[in-house]
């Protein structure tokens, strides 16, 4: 499997956690958390790459401080894909 299909097979496990979980803000920890427990590995900076690429297309959207960042769905991510 290629680097894209992994990160395709990660945003998608993760966007429709989002959709489906009770928690509206999402940090790195959280999802990196969420990763380990899908096998997808424990690594923080495959958690904070995916948010931020998520972000940058709108579909979630970005809040608080640089250090202490928060992601939430957008209208679009909020929608099925």
């Amino acid at each position: 499997m290629s680097a894209g299909t992994h990160r395709s097979v990660r945003i998608n496990h993760l966007l429709t956690e989002m959709r489906e979980a009770p928690v509206t803000v999402w940090t790195t920890g959280q999802v990196q958390r969420l990763y380990d427990a899908l096998g997808f590995g424990p690594q923080r900076s495959t958690a904070r790459s995916d948010l931020k690429h998520l972000a940058a297309r709108g579909r979630l959207i970005e809040s608080g401080p640089a250090d202490d960042r928060g992601y939430r769905l957008s209208q679009a991510g909020a929608r099925c894909h």
